[in-house]
């Protein structure tokens, strides 16, 4: 079903959605798990030396290293947001076939598009194959377990994005409908499960608890604020290095531009390319696009709607791959731990760089794309959308 004024898909109509998302999740829970007890890569060096690491471990070595603001990302994106958009699906399937859905999964389920934008297995893997390719000029690399666990485990998550009907989930949870609204109430709706009813602003969805809102509260100021501290970061992003890298007592510190030109030297001319959009195209783009968009909202432009509203469909899709760089750091960081034979130690601009990713990733979810046809004084009477479930006023 796809919005007449647009183009937005309103909703993506699956069968068997409920069954498929459930075994999906199902089967990405086993392999998580097993993905946990084993190691992700080995390396050998001359004279035997062996080094090893796992995503349990992994977070402890960027600690000791001095990068705990990367730990602090690292964690949620690859173990705890997968996991918990993972136990949400396999749990929302089965109780929506028992029609016994307690409150807190309803309220988890209602986040799912936000679990699944920072759920990251997918960027973690070819960051940690970019990282081991660069590794390949100096080390012996052995794939681990868990990177194969770990690519069924992306797999599974991609596999529920594309079965999942929301719709067809929420349609199975019973719930009370509210008393009758009076007739100037605003018709809303819901963001976490789409019901469609009349409801005071900041009122409880009675179908998933999430706040209730016309608009995303203070939209334009949050999306300034965060992005003009991403923007601030953005410099010593690019300026600082992002890691320093020892090999055989030589070395010295390297940039985000220069891990790029080290591929390029390398032959890895598509990771190169590959690491150069992600690390430094994409990040420029997000700026540069959201700030175009808050402008084009404060001013209320009337032209060209529906390619700002692509826009901004694209920025909130590709943002999150500017993570790759992140997670090439910290299985370079994780593996290579010999000394002067062969050591990566993280620095200033790998934070930095993490924090305008995580930083424009914010902005991203702040901004309602909705003002810019508000702006434009282009807001018709809401009306239900195709699929929509209306509670009658």
């Amino acid at each position: 079903m796809i919005c007449a004024r647009c183009g937005g898909t309103l909703r993506q109509v699956r069968r068997h959605s409920v069954i498929l998302c459930g075994l999906s999740a199902g089967l990405g829970l086993l392999l998580f798990a097993m993905a946990l007890g084993e190691p992700v890569a080995n390396v050998v060096m001359q004279g035997g030396r062996f080094g090893t690491t796992d995503l349990l471990t992994a977070t402890g070595h960027l600690e000791q290293a001095g990068a705990w603001p990367l730990a602090l990302v690292v964690v949620p994106t690859l173990l705890l947001v997968p996991f918990v958009k993972l136990v949400t699906v396999a749990a929302m399937a089965v109780a929506v076939r028992e029609r016994v859905v307690p409150y807190y999964l309803r309220r988890a389920f209602a986040l799912l598009p936000t679990l699944s934008q920072w759920a990251m297995v997918e960027v973690f893997l070819l960051g940690s194959m970019i990282a081991l390719f660069r590794l390949r000029d100096w080390m012996l690399v052995d794939y681990g377990p868990a990177l194969f666990a770990l690519s069924g485990v992306a797999l599974c998550s991609i596999g529920i994005d594309a079965a999942v009907d929301r719709a067809a989930f929420w349609q199975g949870v019973p719930f009370a409908t509210p008393p009758p609204a009076a007739s100037d109430t605003p018709l809303i709706g819901c963001h976490g499960c789409d019901l469609l009813l009349r409801a005071r602003e900041g009122s409880a969805c009675p179908r998933c608890g999430s706040r209730l809102h016309t608009r995303k509260p203070d939209s334009v100021r949050r999306g300034w604020s965060l992005l003009t501290t991403g923007a601030l970061l953005a410099v010593p992003a690019n300026v600082w290095p992002v890691m320093t890298i020892t090999k055989l007592g030589k070395g010295g510190p390297s940039t985000i531009l220069g891990g790029s030109l080290e591929l390029l030297e390398a032959g890895f001319w598509g990771l190169a390319a590959l690491v150069f959009v992600a690390s430094i195209v994409v990040p420029l783009v997000k700026l540069g696009a959201l700030s175009f968009l808050l402008v084009s909202t404060q001013r209320g432009v009337r032209s060209r709607l529906v390619l700002r509203t692509r826009l901004f469909r694209v920025v909130s899709l590709i943002g999150r791959w500017s993570m790759l760089d992140i997670f090439a750091t910290m299985t370079l960081v994780t593996l290579a731990r010999f000394g002067w034979l062969g050591n990566v130690q993280p620095e200033a601009g790998a934070t930095a760089f993490c924090g305008v990713v995580v930083l424009t990733m914010l902005a991203s979810e702040a901004f309602d794309p909705r003002l810019l046809w508000d702006a434009a004084g282009l807001n018709p009477r809401t009306v239900a959308a195709p699929g929509s479930l209306l509670v009658p006023s």
